[in-house]
């Protein structure tokens, strides 16, 4: 009696519920495009060009980090290319220059991975190939954990 209560809810489950998760899986990703638009975003030219582009930039954004977390902090800040979003791209003094601005959001971490703050850097690039950061924006602080609180020589602004 108990082998077949138990089979029967079993069954019931299998019926009802995956169904359901299915069907709900799905309607999400019709109604809003989300997965159609995200696996295009993730195999497009754009992004490939975006993530070419942050890397090439990487040991210079990793140096401004450095240079402004080195007041507050005794241990640096790491980037990761995965977590450094491309605001804006600008071609400054029209079409045919070769001399860009770029804004770039970012999220230095210490240890595994704890976000200790969010940047935005404008960085340009002029023709010659000579990058210089413009500007360095913290935009908001988060909170370490009270076991990475020794690594704070000074509380962020």
């Amino acid at each position: 009696m108990k082998k077949s209560l138990y089979t029967l809810f079993l069954a019931l489950l299998i019926i009802f519920y995956i169904p359901l998760n299915i069907k709900a899986a799905s309607y999400n990703y019709a109604k809003f495009g989300l997965r159609e638009h995200c696996i295009a975003l993730q195999n497009s030219k754009e992004k490939l060009y975006q993530d070419m582009l942050v890397t090439l930039l990487l040991p210079i954004l990793q140096n401004a980090v450095d240079n402004y977390y080195k007041e507050y902090l005794s241990v640096s800040p790491v980037i990761a290319p995965y977590d450094i979003s491309v605001l804006s791209i600008d071609r400054l003094g029209g079409n045919e220059t070769f001399d860009f601005c770029v804004k770039l959001e970012l999220h230095p971490y210490v240890g595994p991975h704890l976000d200790v703050g969010l940047d935005h850097i404008t960085i340009k690039i002029n023709s010659t190939g000579r990058v210089k950061v413009e500007k360095f924006e913290h935009i908001r602080n988060y909170e370490l954990p009270s076991y990475y609180q020794d690594i704070i020589k000074k509380k962020l602004p």
